[in-house]
Protein backbone atom coordinates (compact mmCIF):
# COMPACT_ATOMS: atom_id res chain seq x y z
CA UNK A 1 0.00 0.00 0.00
CA UNK A 2 1.60 3.28 -1.14
CA UNK A 3 1.72 6.41 0.95
CA UNK A 4 -0.60 9.02 -0.65
CA UNK A 5 0.74 12.50 -1.34
CA UNK A 6 -1.50 15.43 -2.30
CA UNK A 7 0.31 18.10 -4.33
CA UNK A 8 -1.30 21.57 -4.41
CA UNK A 9 -0.08 23.96 -7.07
CA UNK A 10 0.39 27.69 -6.80
CA UNK A 11 -0.73 30.77 -8.71
CA UNK A 12 -0.98 30.59 -12.50
CA UNK A 13 -0.29 26.84 -12.45
CA UNK A 14 -2.09 23.53 -12.95
CA UNK A 15 -1.60 20.05 -11.57
CA UNK A 16 0.55 19.29 -14.61
CA UNK A 17 3.28 21.56 -13.25
CA UNK A 18 3.94 18.89 -10.60
CA UNK A 19 5.04 16.33 -13.24
CA UNK A 20 8.70 16.28 -12.19
CA UNK A 21 7.94 16.02 -8.48
CA UNK A 22 5.36 13.29 -9.14
CA UNK A 23 7.87 11.29 -11.15
CA UNK A 24 10.45 11.53 -8.38
CA UNK A 25 7.98 10.64 -5.63
CA UNK A 26 6.45 7.74 -7.54
CA UNK A 27 9.89 6.25 -8.14
CA UNK A 28 10.25 6.22 -4.34
CA UNK A 29 6.97 4.39 -3.81
CA UNK A 30 4.55 7.26 -3.20
CA UNK A 31 1.09 7.57 -4.76
CA UNK A 32 0.67 11.13 -6.07
CA UNK A 33 -2.55 13.08 -6.45
CA UNK A 34 -2.03 16.48 -8.11
CA UNK A 35 -5.44 18.07 -8.75
CA UNK A 36 -5.87 21.20 -10.83
CA UNK A 37 -7.71 23.94 -8.92
CA UNK A 38 -11.13 25.07 -10.19
CA UNK A 39 -11.09 27.07 -13.46
CA UNK A 40 -7.34 26.52 -13.94
CA UNK A 41 -7.60 24.09 -16.85
CA UNK A 42 -5.84 25.73 -19.85
CA UNK A 43 -8.84 26.31 -22.12
CA UNK A 44 -9.61 29.35 -24.30
CA UNK A 45 -12.10 30.98 -21.91
CA UNK A 46 -10.19 30.08 -18.74
CA UNK A 47 -9.71 33.73 -17.62
CA UNK A 48 -13.47 34.31 -17.68
CA UNK A 49 -14.13 31.42 -15.32
CA UNK A 50 -11.26 31.79 -12.86
CA UNK A 51 -12.25 35.36 -12.04
CA UNK A 52 -15.27 34.06 -10.14
CA UNK A 53 -13.22 31.85 -7.81
CA UNK A 54 -11.97 32.63 -4.33
CA UNK A 55 -9.91 30.86 -1.70
CA UNK A 56 -13.01 29.28 -0.17
CA UNK A 57 -13.83 27.74 -3.55
CA UNK A 58 -10.32 26.33 -3.84
CA UNK A 59 -10.38 24.91 -0.33
CA UNK A 60 -13.83 23.36 -0.69
CA UNK A 61 -12.77 21.77 -3.97
CA UNK A 62 -9.64 20.26 -2.40
CA UNK A 63 -11.51 18.88 0.62
CA UNK A 64 -14.01 17.15 -1.66
CA UNK A 65 -11.34 15.95 -4.10
CA UNK A 66 -9.38 14.35 -1.26
CA UNK A 67 -12.56 12.80 0.17
CA UNK A 68 -13.32 11.26 -3.21
CA UNK A 69 -9.91 9.58 -3.29
CA UNK A 70 -10.84 7.47 -0.24
CA UNK A 71 -7.22 7.22 0.88
CA UNK A 72 -6.52 4.26 3.15
CA UNK A 73 -3.66 6.15 4.77
CA UNK A 74 -3.44 9.70 6.04
CA UNK A 75 -2.08 11.80 3.16
CA UNK A 76 1.02 13.93 3.06
CA UNK A 77 0.14 17.46 1.92
CA UNK A 78 2.66 19.36 -0.22
CA UNK A 79 1.92 22.91 -1.33
CA UNK A 80 3.90 25.37 -3.44
CA UNK A 81 3.54 29.16 -2.94
CA UNK A 82 -0.24 29.88 -2.90
CA UNK A 83 -0.70 26.12 -2.74
CA UNK A 84 1.16 26.19 0.57
CA UNK A 85 -1.52 28.52 1.96
CA UNK A 86 -4.18 26.03 0.88
CA UNK A 87 -2.14 23.11 2.24
CA UNK A 88 -2.05 24.77 5.66
CA UNK A 89 -5.78 25.40 5.55
CA UNK A 90 -6.31 21.76 4.63
CA UNK A 91 -4.03 20.48 7.38
CA UNK A 92 -6.17 22.35 9.92
CA UNK A 93 -9.28 20.55 8.64
CA UNK A 94 -8.27 17.01 7.69
CA UNK A 95 -6.14 14.35 9.35
CA UNK A 96 -2.82 14.62 7.48
CA UNK A 97 0.35 12.65 8.13
CA UNK A 98 2.63 15.60 7.39
CA UNK A 99 2.69 19.04 5.79
CA UNK A 100 5.39 20.23 3.37
CA UNK A 101 5.48 23.92 2.38
CA UNK A 102 7.62 24.83 -0.63
CA UNK A 103 8.49 28.54 -0.87
CA UNK A 104 5.21 29.38 0.89
CA UNK A 105 3.32 32.58 0.22
CA UNK A 106 2.87 34.66 3.37
CA UNK A 107 -0.78 35.40 4.09
CA UNK A 108 -2.87 36.93 6.90
CA UNK A 109 -0.62 38.85 9.21
CA UNK A 110 2.64 37.49 7.79
CA UNK A 111 3.38 40.21 5.25
CA UNK A 112 0.95 39.58 2.40
CA UNK A 113 1.72 41.77 -0.59
CA UNK A 114 4.65 43.41 1.22
CA UNK A 115 6.37 40.02 1.29
CA UNK A 116 5.78 39.28 -2.40
CA UNK A 117 7.35 40.64 -5.56
CA UNK A 118 5.37 43.77 -6.47
CA UNK A 119 6.68 43.76 -10.04
CA UNK A 120 4.89 40.49 -10.76
CA UNK A 121 1.57 41.93 -9.59
CA UNK A 122 1.99 45.54 -10.79
CA UNK A 123 -0.36 45.43 -13.84
CA UNK A 124 -3.07 43.77 -11.76
CA UNK A 125 -2.63 46.29 -8.94
CA UNK A 126 -3.02 49.18 -11.40
CA UNK A 127 -6.13 47.70 -13.01
CA UNK A 128 -8.65 48.61 -10.28
CA UNK A 129 -11.54 46.40 -9.09
CA UNK A 130 -8.82 43.92 -8.14
CA UNK A 131 -11.07 41.15 -6.87
CA UNK A 132 -12.87 40.99 -10.22
CA UNK A 133 -9.89 40.82 -12.55
CA UNK A 134 -8.06 37.60 -13.39
CA UNK A 135 -4.38 38.14 -14.03
CA UNK A 136 -1.29 36.55 -15.48
CA UNK A 137 2.18 38.12 -15.27
CA UNK A 138 3.92 39.26 -18.42
CA UNK A 139 6.71 37.03 -19.69
CA UNK A 140 9.27 39.56 -18.45
CA UNK A 141 7.75 39.64 -14.96
CA UNK A 142 7.52 35.84 -14.80
CA UNK A 143 11.09 35.41 -16.04
CA UNK A 144 12.28 37.80 -13.33
CA UNK A 145 10.08 36.70 -10.44
CA UNK A 146 9.30 33.01 -11.01
CA UNK A 147 11.92 31.62 -13.37
CA UNK A 148 14.98 33.77 -12.63
CA UNK A 149 17.27 30.75 -12.27
CA UNK A 150 16.24 29.23 -15.61
CA UNK A 151 17.76 29.60 -19.08
CA UNK A 152 15.83 31.87 -21.50
CA UNK A 153 14.53 28.88 -23.47
CA UNK A 154 13.36 27.20 -20.28
CA UNK A 155 11.73 30.42 -19.10
CA UNK A 156 9.75 30.63 -22.32
CA UNK A 157 8.60 26.99 -22.21
CA UNK A 158 7.55 27.30 -18.58
CA UNK A 159 5.71 30.54 -19.25
CA UNK A 160 3.62 28.77 -21.88
CA UNK A 161 2.27 26.44 -19.16
CA UNK A 162 0.91 29.30 -17.02
CA UNK A 163 -2.78 30.20 -16.82
CA UNK A 164 -4.63 33.21 -15.41
CA UNK A 165 -5.17 33.46 -11.68
CA UNK A 166 -8.23 34.70 -9.83
CA UNK A 167 -8.02 38.34 -8.78
CA UNK A 168 -10.38 37.54 -5.95
CA UNK A 169 -8.18 34.75 -4.54
CA UNK A 170 -5.09 36.94 -4.93
CA UNK A 171 -6.87 39.85 -3.24
CA UNK A 172 -7.91 37.64 -0.34
CA UNK A 173 -4.41 36.24 0.14
CA UNK A 174 -2.13 39.22 -0.48
CA UNK A 175 -4.33 41.98 0.94
CA UNK A 176 -5.49 40.40 4.22
CA UNK A 177 -6.62 43.75 5.65
CA UNK A 178 -9.33 43.70 2.94
CA UNK A 179 -10.26 40.02 3.37
CA UNK A 180 -13.30 40.63 5.53
CA UNK A 181 -14.45 37.02 5.32
CA UNK A 182 -10.97 35.71 6.24
CA UNK A 183 -11.05 33.35 3.28
CA UNK A 184 -7.26 32.99 3.32
CA UNK A 185 -6.90 32.76 7.09
CA UNK A 186 -4.88 29.84 8.45
CA UNK A 187 -5.78 28.13 11.73
CA UNK A 188 -2.20 27.17 12.50
CA UNK A 189 -3.10 26.06 16.04
CA UNK A 190 -5.28 23.35 14.50
CA UNK A 191 -2.42 21.90 12.45
CA UNK A 192 -1.33 18.85 14.46
CA UNK A 193 0.96 17.14 11.97
CA UNK A 194 4.73 17.68 11.48
CA UNK A 195 5.69 20.59 9.20
CA UNK A 196 8.63 20.98 6.79
CA UNK A 197 9.38 24.34 5.12
CA UNK A 198 11.60 24.97 2.10
CA UNK A 199 12.93 28.49 1.47
CA UNK A 200 15.29 29.85 -1.19
CA UNK A 201 17.79 32.69 -1.06
CA UNK A 202 17.13 33.86 -4.63
CA UNK A 203 13.35 33.53 -4.53
CA UNK A 204 11.98 36.78 -5.94
CA UNK A 205 8.31 35.96 -5.51
CA UNK A 206 8.08 34.50 -2.01
CA UNK A 207 11.33 35.54 -0.27
CA UNK A 208 13.03 33.43 2.35
CA UNK A 209 12.06 35.89 5.09
CA UNK A 210 8.39 35.23 4.34
CA UNK A 211 8.97 31.47 4.50
CA UNK A 212 10.66 31.89 7.88
CA UNK A 213 7.62 33.76 9.20
CA UNK A 214 5.35 30.99 7.97
CA UNK A 215 7.50 28.31 9.61
CA UNK A 216 7.60 30.22 12.89
CA UNK A 217 3.92 29.48 13.36
CA UNK A 218 4.66 25.79 13.99
CA UNK A 219 6.44 24.20 16.91
CA UNK A 220 9.21 21.79 15.96
CA UNK A 221 9.15 22.82 12.31
CA UNK A 222 11.84 21.33 10.08
CA UNK A 223 13.47 23.79 7.69
CA UNK A 224 15.57 23.49 4.56
CA UNK A 225 17.08 26.59 3.01
CA UNK A 226 18.71 26.69 -0.43
CA UNK A 227 20.84 29.81 -0.73
CA UNK A 228 21.15 29.80 -4.52
CA UNK A 229 17.73 28.64 -5.72
CA UNK A 230 14.85 30.66 -7.10
CA UNK A 231 11.11 30.25 -6.73
CA UNK A 232 10.56 27.40 -9.22
CA UNK A 233 11.70 24.58 -6.92
CA UNK A 234 9.22 22.12 -8.40
CA UNK A 235 11.32 21.61 -11.52
CA UNK A 236 14.88 22.91 -11.38
CA UNK A 237 18.35 21.40 -11.10
CA UNK A 238 17.96 20.67 -7.39
CA UNK A 239 14.42 19.29 -7.38
CA UNK A 240 15.62 15.70 -7.08
CA UNK A 241 17.83 16.48 -4.10
CA UNK A 242 14.97 18.42 -2.48
CA UNK A 243 12.54 15.52 -2.95
CA UNK A 244 15.13 13.12 -1.52
CA UNK A 245 15.41 15.34 1.57
CA UNK A 246 11.65 15.50 1.98
CA UNK A 247 11.33 11.73 1.69
CA UNK A 248 14.10 11.19 4.24
CA UNK A 249 12.26 13.50 6.64
CA UNK A 250 8.96 11.69 6.02
CA UNK A 251 10.20 8.13 6.59
CA UNK A 252 10.10 8.10 10.41
CA UNK A 253 6.50 9.36 10.39
CA UNK A 254 5.53 6.74 7.82
CA UNK A 255 7.20 4.01 9.87
CA UNK A 256 5.47 5.16 13.05
CA UNK A 257 2.15 5.15 11.21
CA UNK A 258 2.76 1.64 9.86
CA UNK A 259 3.63 0.36 13.34
CA UNK A 260 0.45 1.88 14.77
CA UNK A 261 -1.64 0.17 12.08
CA UNK A 262 0.09 -3.15 12.79
CA UNK A 263 -0.61 -2.86 16.52
CA UNK A 264 -4.27 -2.13 15.85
Amino acid sequence: MSQPVVLIHGMWCTGANWARVCELLQSRGYACFAPTLPAHEPVADQPLHVGRCGMRDYLAFLIEAIRMQSFERRPVLIGHALGAVLAQQLAARIDALALVLLTPLAAHGLGGLRAANLAVFAPWLRSGALWRRPHKPSFQAAAHGLFNRMTPDRQRSLYETLVHESGRATFETLLPWADFTRAAAIRSDDVRCPVYVVSCGDDRLTPAAAARRVGARYAGVARRHYADRGHWVIDDEETEEMVHGICSWLRPFEQREALARHVR
